[in-house]
């Protein structure tokens, strides 16, 4: 259990009660959806339609859109988004009353993995995640009686698993609640004078004090930073689904009533008839394809596959009508994406590539075993060739508990690091993913003629372990949660493509030519 990333649970579960609002994807009666154009992986984002014009002109009060003229308001859209949007203010102060006890909680981790000479990973599973045991058969019979209905009748053995990880989850809160309770016990806790949620308080003004070690506003403030923008943009998610949707309900009854049809006709003729089951031919490719993704033979799984494979279809022939209804359409959208903070991410004894002075510096969170990476680092290298000494490359370790050779490969990658060899040595790493054991690991070290005596030992101590997991931590205070996490001068990068990121340090250099600044990396 990663308690940084407690903050967000908080804020997201006080803000968005309703987080299905956000997942939703489903078709809301005949309404095409709008191809989303935001996006966080490696992939290239799909493109507007050319018609549809984003925050080119003034907008009317409170116009979230306007459609051939006709403005559409948050009052317009799905009541639980308008809800959410409306109550977001109100709610902030209690927010960031839970942020601070968050906060307060980590540092007590901190400070208790400290005092028994751990990491915070190995605290949190001798306090909890060893403790959790496998729910019974009664228990999980018990569940699964009493929510027959929210799980639409679906059978026991093919929603056990989701009753499991529930069960499991309950156990570990609980655990976990018990235990920050002790370590207030046992630690020193001093609430400030001063209200974290009043006006205008200085920047150095106290909130709390964790056994001697205080929690300025100036902290506290840059450590939510992250975690409120995630709110801000899982809001606008939501928000910008709403409006796509009443977008495309408002072009498909215009069409409709031009060709004094109904909804549900148009709707038919240009989605509904246009799809086919999915052939055995490709349900076989796709499960040859994903096969090792997949638990189970293609006899088990063939009816998800297909239901899959229809909803994709779906998807594209909704997209593909909604451009269309688009591009005759005068389309124009005023809603704003919410901009990443600026953070100031710490880079001192990190391996590094370029001027230490250079205008831009890229700060990269990354997991050795993380395929995404592997991908994103040509990337990251050509914009190093492309820019020269203006950008400087910092590099970060967060290995995912997913990959269980990602944390050993980057201890591997601080020994290499500390014999001049780090970025020679990553490189090996990123080409032969599939072979990060230890003994592979110390091959490579022979290949780049690395000493080896010296080598082995660091990483057979574990000597740089530490570092390993402070990298983790601080990245979790910077809301990193997945591979590869980049920082361009201290912004989150969005578009992880090559694009995106010769955009963004352009945006960057740009921006540093019109006011100098001290760069956002320290």
């Amino acid at each position: 259990m990663k308690y940084r990333n407690l903050i967000y649970a908080l804020l997201v579960g006080l803000a968005f009660p309703a987080s299905i609002v956000l997942a939703q994807r489903t078709r809301q009666g005949t309404t095409p959806q709008q191809p989303t154009t935001r996006t966080t992986t490696p992939a290239k984002p799909s493109a507007t339609p050319q018609t549809t014009q984003r925050q080119t002109t003034t907008a009317a009060p409170g116009a979230l859109a306007t459609v051939n003229g006709q403005p559409i308001t948050l009052a317009d859209l799905d009541p639980q988004v308008r809800q959410v949007v409306e109550d977001l203010n109100k709610k902030m102060p209690e927010l960031r009353k839970d942020a601070l006890d968050a906060r307060i909680n980590t540092l007590l981790l901190e400070n208790e993995a400290q005092k028994r000479k751990v990491t915070l990973e190995q605290l949190m599973d001798a306090e909890v995640n060893n403790k959790i045991k496998d729910p019974t058969d009664a228990e999980i019979q018990a569940v699964y009686d009493a929510n027959r209905q929210q799980v639409a009748n679906a059978d026991l053995a093919t929603v056990r698993p989701q009753i499991i990880a529930y069960l499991r989850n309950q156990q570990a809160q609980k655990l976990s609640d018990a235990f920050i309770q002790s370590l207030r016990q046992t630690h020193t806790v001093t609430m400030g004078t001063v209200d974290v949620n009043a006006p205008n308080l200085p920047s150095s003004a106290v909130l709390a004090t964790v056994d001697g070690k205080p929690i300025t506003v100036s902290d506290f403030n840059e450590r939510l930073k992250p975690y409120l923008y995630k709110l801000q943009h899982e809001i606008y998610d939501g928000e910008m689904h709403a409006l796509d949707m009443r977008i495309n309900e408002m072009l498909l009854d215009a069409e409709a009533k031009r060709q004094n049809k109904t909804p549900e006709d148009i709707y038919k003729a240009e989605v509904g008839s246009k799809a086919h089951e999915p052939t055995d031919a490709e349900v076989t490719k796709f499960y040859n394809d994903n096969k090792a993704r997949i638990q189970g033979d293609l006899a088990s799984v063939r009816k998800d596959i297909v239901d899959l494979l229809t909803a994709q279809q779906l998807n594209r022939l909704e997209s593909e009508f909604a451009q269309r209804l688009r591009a005759s359409a005068n389309v124009q959208i005023f809603l704003k994406e919410p901009q990443p903070p600026i953070l100031a991410i710490s880079t001192s004894d990190s391996p590094a590539r370029g001027d230490i002075s250079a205008p831009v510096t890229i700060v990269e969170f990354t997991d050795f075993q993380c395929s995404a990476c592997a991908a994103m680092y040509p990337v990251i290298e050509d914009a190093i060739k492309t820019y020269g000494n203006r950008v400087r490359l910092v590099v970060r370790n967060f290995p995912l508990s997913m990959h269980p050779n990602a944390r050993k490969a980057a201890e591997a990658a601080s020994a290499a690091n500390a014999q001049g060899k780090f970025f020679e040595y990553i490189a090996v790493l990123f080409r032969n993913q599939t072979a990060l054991d230890n003994a592979s690991l110390k091959k490579y070290a022979s290949d780049l003629g690395l000493d080896r005596a010296r080598f082995d030992a660091a990483l057979d101590s574990g000597q740089y372990a530490a570092r390993v997991s402070h990298d983790v931590e601080e990245g979790e205070a910077y809301g990193v949660e997945a591979t590869p996490t980049i920082f361009i001068n201290g912004m989150m990068l969005r578009n992880m493509t090559s694009e995106g990121l010769h955009a963004a340090i352009e945006s960057a250099l740009a921006a540093k030519t019109a006011t100098p600044q001290r760069n956002a990396s320290r």
